[in-house]
Order: C-alpha cells, then structure tokens, then sequence
C-alpha cells in the first residue's frame, strides 16, 4: 500500500515537472508578437487618417504597371485609399519579416504647381520616398492614388475626382465629364454620373482630368523606351476594369448612370445601366469630296479630292488645297452629284453659309484652307493656319502665333529652333474648327503627310534638334524634315 502511493505521488510529481517544463519552453521560443498579429510581407497604409490605424490586407498596395510600356514593374506600387484630412494622416509601411521600415514626407514633399499636360489636375504631391514616422496629410477628406517607385525611390499622391471621357461621351476626347462623389466613407465612395448621352462610340474613366503621374521622364527602360509613369485612368470594360486599357466600347446609343465604386481591398468596380433612348441625333455622312475647276476639274471620274474628318467631331471636315485664281467649287458626301452643296450668299471674314451655290476661289493660285461645319452650316475658305505644337517648341498652346508655318510660297513651311529628340506634333487652326488640337493633327511619316482623321494616335517622329526647316507640301501630300 505505501509503495503504490509512493509510485502514484511521483508520477504526479513528474506530470507537474512536464507541465512546467512546457509552460517555460513556450514562454522562452515565442518571438516577441508582431503589432497588428502576423504581418504578410509587403507594403502597407498604415494610420489613423485612414480606416486603417494597424495593418491590414485591405491596405497593402499592389503591383503597378508602368503607363509608358503598359507592363507590370515590379519596383513600382500603388493604392486607392480613402484618407480623411488633418494631422491623424497614414505612414507607408514596408514589411520584410521581421523588419519594418516606415515612411513619411521628405523635405522635397510638395504639392505640384507646373503639372505635365497629363496630369491629374485637384492636387498633386511628389517627392523622395524617406524613411521617417511623421504622417502623410491631406488638405481635404476625399479618395485619393498613392503611387511609390521602389527602384527610384520616389512617391507621388494625387486627389481622385473620377469622370468619363471619350468619343462616346458629350465632350468627346476634349474634356472629361464629371461624376459626384457620395458623401466620404472611408471604406467606400461611389461617383456617378446620371442622365449621360452615350454615343455609339468608345470612352473611358480618368480621375480629376489626368492621364498618368510622371514620376520621373526620363529614366531608362531599355529598347528605346523611357520614364516611370503611373495610369489615371482605367479602360477594358465596364465589368473588368483595367488600369491603361483599352478604350471601352459603347454599343448602344442611349441616356445612361455611370457609376464607378472604390471600396477598401476590393478596388474599383463599375456599373453603366441604360435608363432611356437617346434622342434622335443630326445625320452626317461619313466622308465628303471638293470637285470643281479650282481643284481640277467638274468630273468625277477624274477628280479624287476628298476632305479630312475631324476626330470625335462628325459634323467638321478640313482640307488644304492648292486652288486656282479664277476656279469654283463644291461638295458632296460621295463622288457623284448626290446630296452636293455649295454656298449662300457672300462671305463674312471668310465663311460662307451653306446653300447651291458654287465657290469661287477669293484670290490669287495658292493654297487656301477649307472647314466645313456641317451642324452650324457654315462653310470657311481661308489662308491655311498650320501650326506646330508640343514639347519641340516648349508649347501645348493650340494655334499659337509664334509656332505657325507661312503659307505665303509654294510649299507651306516653318524654320524654327527645335529641342532635340522631341516629337513632332502638328495641326491645323481656323475659327470655324471647333475642336481641340489632337483631333485635326497630321504627320510627316516617310516622307508622305499622313492625317489623324478618326483614327487613333499616329506614330510618333523624333526630331533631332537645332535649326529645323520643316516643308509641307499639300499637293502631292508630301513633307520634309531638314
């Protein structure tokens, strides 16, 4: 009986013993816990001016792709977040294991006043991505795109004011159309558009009237391509929303509610429902044709002089000529007398109003310049206005003065002091042509004009620079670049 009692009270001696030792073990191995619990490797919001104040999956910035190739770098991250304005702001949080580095604004930190022509336009930020605890801030609630490059170590913030833009929408490529914000939540804000006429044509969302984010111009990629830039703007389609995509299509012509959705770790979503038919719209054909003694001659068998279209813009039309002094013309929307018109009644500073008469050519042989409006009827025969445009002359400025060619000689032409491994970027200007710049562009490309028209954005020509003399020839359609 005793030695059974003594074999139970060690074995519950050697139990507590095991107990004990077990208790310690844990105790001991355990690492320190991680603020937050386990912590994925990546890159994080983190802060009290957000949803956000500890770590969370629905904070971790993504991969990006770079908006110059349209490919994913993997250097380059970004997020959409809600941040609510005052000093509670949010850090950058990059998690390596163990390891946490966290980043705040940087003595360069600073809100952008000369903003890239394609850049989001309600508030800017850039600067040097620094490691610090001091929060990134914001002016006013509201969502906004945080873009960090990694590999260059630069960050930028832009405020996002979502609208669509397009040829299907009322502005056309121009402008953006805006959308209203629901009232701010950190977690989700929709913006919507309602009672919107879409064209049967292609559109897409940009937020606050950018295209991209520069974060630097000029770096290297490789194979001819540079810069590290950051897509505004999303296309593919209203259910698959792609960062840089392709143009949505629009299949039916109506009056609908746009809606897009940001919501914390889900991204963005979008919605466009048809709420009614369009109204009926104005007719305008497709293309049209000059035909008369001033431009060879009354018969269409022989006579092939078609007018340009104006992108996004079905009622304009343009044309440069080379017109005979005495000649007269007309047009028509096929190359038979069907549907043909001239003008009525004298011209007023160069604009005719529609109607059956023929033309007559206002002066000397020469080249003369030729808009037709067909929605305000209008017809306008003037001295070519051909301009440069772009980074070649350090000016966006459509129809600037100081950048048009003279039109005066045989060829049409410009000598001018160009920056070096810009583009070339030309366009016509007349006060019946009611667009903006891009949608009456042109090109020289081997030698030959080529004309935007509808079509998509040309080929690009570089140039090398100096004193440059560039000569259009707009009867054989041909141009040089010396």
């Amino acid at each position: 009986m005793h030695a059974l009692k003594f074999r139970f009270t060690t074995k519950l001696f050697t139990l507590a013993l095991m107990s004990l030792f077990v208790l310690a073990s844990c105790s001991k191995d355990d690492p320190d816990p991680t603020p937050g619990g386990n912590v994925e490797d990546g890159v994080y919001i983190k802060g009290e001016g957000t949803a956000f104040a500890d770590f969370s999956s629905k904070a971790l910035f993504k991969t990006a792709k770079n908006e110059v190739n349209q490919t994913e770098r993997s250097q380059l991250v970004e997020i959409y977040m809600a941040v609510k304005a005052g000093t509670g702001g949010f850090n950058i949080v990059e998690v390596n294991g163990k390891d946490q580095k966290s980043y705040g604004p940087s003595s360069d930190w600073a809100l952008v006043t000369e903003l890239d022509v394609d850049e989001p336009t309600n508030g800017l930020w850039k600067g040097s991505l620094t490691e610090g605890t001091n929060k990134f801030t914001v002016p006013e609630d509201g969502l906004y795109h945080i873009v960090v490059d990694f590999g260059i170590k630069k960050i930028a913030m832009a405020k996002v004011n979502w609208g669509v833009i397009g040829g299907a929408t009322p502005d056309g490529w121009s402008s953006s159309t805006p959308m209203v914000a629901s009232a701010f939540d950190l977690n989700k804000i929709t913006f919507k558009v309602e009672n919107l006429i879409l064209l049967k044509n292609e559109w897409k969302f940009r937020y606050s009237n950018g295209w991209k984010i520069i974060l630097d111009p000029d770096f290297d990629l490789g194979g001819g391509s540079q810069g590290i830039k950051a897509n505004s703007n999303f296309g593919g389609s209203v259910s698959n929303l792609v960062a840089g995509g392709d143009n949505i299509a629009n299949d039916v012509y109506g009056v609908y509610t746009i809606e897009i959705t940001w919501e914390a770790g889900v991204g963005h979503t979008a919605k466009a429902t048809k709420t009614a038919d369009g109204p009926d719209l104005p007719e305008y054909p497709d293309n049209l044709f000059l035909i008369g003694s001033a431009v060879g001659g009354w018969d269409w068998g022989t006579n092939d002089v078609q007018l340009v279209p104006v992108h996004s813009h079905p009622e304009l039309f343009w044309g440069i000529y080379w017109m005979e002094q005495g000649g007269e013309f007309k047009f028509a929307p096929e190359q038979a007398w069907k549907g043909d018109f001239g003008k009525a009644g004298d011209n007023n500073n160069g604009v005719f109003g529609v109607g059956s008469d023929n033309i007559p050519v206002p002066g000397n042989a020469g080249y003369y310049m030729v808009v037709v409006d067909l929605k305000n009827q209008t017809i306008e025969v003037t001295e070519p206005g051909v301009y440069l445009i772009g980074d070649s002359v350090g000016s966006w400025d459509g129809s600037n003065p100081e950048n048009k060619f003279d039109a005066t000689g045989g060829d049409i032409s410009i000598t001018k002091n160009l920056a070096a491994g810009t583009e070339l970027r030309m366009h016509v200007g007349a006060s019946t042509l009611a667009c903006d710049w891009w949608q009456a562009e042109f090109i020289i490309l081997d030698g030959k004009i080529e004309y935007r028209g509808t079509g998509n954005d040309q080929a690009r020509v570089k140039l090398n620079g100096g004193n440059t003399t560039i000569k259009l020839n707009f009867k054989d359609n041909l141009g040089s670049i010396n």
